[in-house]
């Protein structure tokens, strides 16, 4: 007999904790700072019954090139209603230091197997949730909420050009022309333009949007210079 795996995404993007199967991650996001040694990001097992695998590590965005930190432990078992915290170091690679820059952690979580089931064929679940990492170094200009303020959007016909001057990542919760909402912008690097191509059924409105703060919650809302 066999076992049948499945793999199960779980992206973290909104909700201020996040969770997948009994394993819950106290945030959506994990910010780290240069002057830091290290951070930590807690995890607790919900389940009341069943311990769960923990496998956890850094990736640059393509999900194969390894990010430059090391989590301690990478791998270890976390028992029904124990709380343990992933350590987070920096392993010294260079990094640019006049803007952030954005890694992936991965937290693969895998159930305990049974004896008893060992030779039955059984279903098993294995999630995997991914959380956006922030490289920030230390002195850069403005804040994430200022750089999310001030960027600027232009309506070219069928085409919408999106301009980050800042330092910091605008992840956005939001973006709204006229009572239409824009899905396909997930975020703009700092220091960077991005330019999509706009649905037929968006017509002309104001551009709103909002970006998703440090704390996983939505800013209040923007709106170009002179428009609010």
């Amino acid at each position: 007999m066999y076992h049948r795996l499945i793999l199960l995404i779980a992206f973290c993007l909104f909700n201020t904790l996040c969770q997948a199967a009994g394993i819950q991650v106290g945030r959506t996001r994990v910010i780290y700072n240069e002057d830091k040694k290290e951070i930590t990001l807690p995890l607790i097992n919900k389940d009341k019954e069943s311990p769960w695998l923990i496998q956890s590590w850094v990736d640059t965005g393509n999900g194969k090139t390894r990010g430059p930190f090391i989590i301690t432990p990478p791998l270890f078992r976390l028992d029904p209603q124990k709380e343990q915290s992933l350590r987070i170091t920096w392993n010294g690679s260079a990094l640019p230091n006049d803007r952030e820059t954005l890694f992936f952690l991965n937290v693969r979580t895998i159930p305990a197997v049974a004896k008893d089931s060992e030779e039955k064929n059984v279903l098993h679940l294995i999630y995997k949730m991914r959380l956006k990492l922030f490289w920030r170094p230390t002195d850069l200009a403005g804040t994430p909420g200022k750089t999310c303020e001030n960027l600027q959007f232009q309506r070219d016909g069928a085409r919408l050009n999106i301009v980050n001057n800042g330092s910091f990542y605008s992840v956005f919760d939001s973006i709204h022309i006229g009572s239409k909402t824009l899905t396909s912008v997930e975020w703009i690097a700092p220091k960077s333009q991005l330019s999509v191509n706009l649905p037929a059924s968006i017509g002309p409105g104001k551009i709103t949007w909002r970006c998703i703060t440090d704390y996983g919650n939505a800013s209040r809302l923007f709106t170009p210079p002179g428009e609010g």
